[in-house]
């Protein structure tokens, strides 16, 4: 097992991300030689020990597909799973989509509207309490277990949250990945006429930010300043500061990324993030006064539809792929997991945007060690992300103030310090829409909902 190169996907069952990861990961680890010469291993695990079987099936059928040149393993023991790994991929959400239900349903009583409700405010900080214990568990077992210098990749959100968390109580190797800059890239391209398939050679970025709420700072096209093409496009379709219904407007077809262009018009960096994510970080967009969003082309996605559509879907999916009525696709994702784990097995470069700690000082307000994202290459030596400037006044301060929320959402979940994360809370831009008297009672309903996941001490 010394030898192996041991790759572990915790969360393997996971129907949104299961299939995608997994058969990333085999294409990755079955196509490059260096990968194949170090006896490539995919460990899945999941406590769902049923439809853990049903991605080994798929993984298996993948793997034959491209010559059987990775070794498959499944087991619903952590421990075991971890024990020598080089990279363990992490994407769980404990409790799942149920005990999600109440970080979306209990906050929309008192008028807080979260069309997503895993990133940031209240959402993120019930999710964060519910998923902190377990995964600093798995990075305890990364420390005892794991194999030197292994790397966590956190795809699970609430990701700044989690990432910082791992890099500040365990201090292992930890990144968090996202893939919302692509679509901004995406945007991007149909605006303003380059080829998204080729971003990487026709485009010179800078990004900083926290994960869903991060800032394109440079926009480069064939080494031209691309934001000034950018402010002509948006003004040319009537676009203002303060624009919204754009569905009412003459330029309907705008309306999803409203957002997007009002904050970039009134800043100069552009949120590349989905407005979905974006909207959740900031107190005007989500409100009766909006529609609850829809003013702003926002929509609330419930726990019902993503139960039925997504999950349901997924299931079905996968089912298909495994009777063959579907054709199993072996093209690799965008997510950069895959690539980062080669990158850094083979040490050849690796170029992508990433969460990781920061250290630096041209960031004023944020804490040393904030996770935040931004671009990075990686190779044989780690990661080397890139340095970055500040944003704008306005938003440095909207930075610094959710990377110093995220501190304490941190340290209470861990303590199970309620006070602390009260008054977290009572800072977030987003429970501004409420009354804040009645934050210590919102936080105590959503507690004792996920009272059987999170810290006890919430409760003495």
């Amino acid at each position: 097992m010394a030898d192996d190169l041991r790759v572990v996907f915790i969360g393997a069952a996971s129907v949104q991300w299961g299939y995608k990861l997994t058969r990333d990961f085999l294409a990755v680890l079955s196509s490059d030689s260096g990968c194949v010469k170090r006896n490539p291993v995919l460990v899945l695990e999941d406590l769902d020990a049923e439809n853990l079987e049903t991605t080994h099936q798929l993984a298996e059928k993948i793997a034959a597909m491209l010559g059987n040149k990775v070794r498959i393993e499944s087991t619903t023991n952590q421990k075991e799973a971890i024990t020598g790994a080089n990279f363990v991929v992490t994407c769980l959400a404990v409790g799942g989509l149920e005990a999600m239900a109440s970080d979306i349903e209990i906050p929309y009583e008192y008028g807080i509207y979260q069309p997503v409700g895993d990133s940031i405010s209240i959402g993120a900080a019930a999710r964060a309490a519910r998923n902190i214990p377990v995964f600093l568990s798995i990075a305890s077992d990364i420390k005892e277990v794991g194999a030197d210098g292994a790397w966590m990749l956190n795809i699970s959100n609430p990701m700044s949250i989690l990432t910082r968390s791992v890099d500040r109580e365990a201090g292992i190797n930890v990144v968090g990945l996202c893939h919302e800059i692509y679509g901004g890239i995406g945007t991007l391209s149909r605006w303003l006429g380059f080829d998204n398939s080729q971003w990487r050679n026709v485009l010179d970025v800078g990004v900083v930010g926290i994960n869903h709420c991060g800032w394109m700072q440079k926009l480069r096209i064939n080494g031209e300043d691309g934001f000034p093409k950018l402010r002509e496009f948006i003004e040319s379709k009537g676009i203002t500061p303060d624009s919204k219904r754009l569905y009412d407007s003459a330029v309907p077809e705008h309306r999803r990324t409203n957002i997007k262009m009002v904050l970039f018009l009134r800043h100069g960096v552009f949120p590349y993030s989905g407005d979905r994510h974006n909207a959740e970080f900031f107190t005007e967009f989500l409100n009766r006064d909006t529609n609850l969003g829809a003013d702003y082309g926002v929509m609330l996605t419930t726990i019902q539809s993503r139960l039925v559509e997504w999950r349901g879907g997924a299931r079905q999916e996968m089912n298909e792929l495994i009777a063959g009525t579907k054709k199993v696709d072996l093209t690799v994702s965008c997510e950069a997991a895959s690539r980062i784990i080669r990158a850094i097995a083979v040490d050849e470069d690796y170029y992508d945007v990433s969460n990781l700690p920061y250290h630096g000082s041209n960031l004023p307000g944020v804490p040393d060690g904030a996770v935040i994202e931004r671009m990075c290459t990686y190779n044989g030596r780690g990661a080397h992300p890139v340095e970055v400037e500040r944003l704008p006044d306005p938003l440095q301060e909207h930075l610094a103030l959710h990377a110093n929320n995220i501190e304490d959402i941190i340290t209470a979940s861990v303590n199970g310090d309620r006070g602390l994360m009260i008054g977290a809370l009572q800072r977030d831009p987003l429970l501004k829409n409420m009354d804040s008297d009645k934050i210590p009672e919102l936080w105590d309903r959503i507690a004792e909902a996920g009272r059987k996941y999170v810290n006890p001490a919430f409760f003495s």
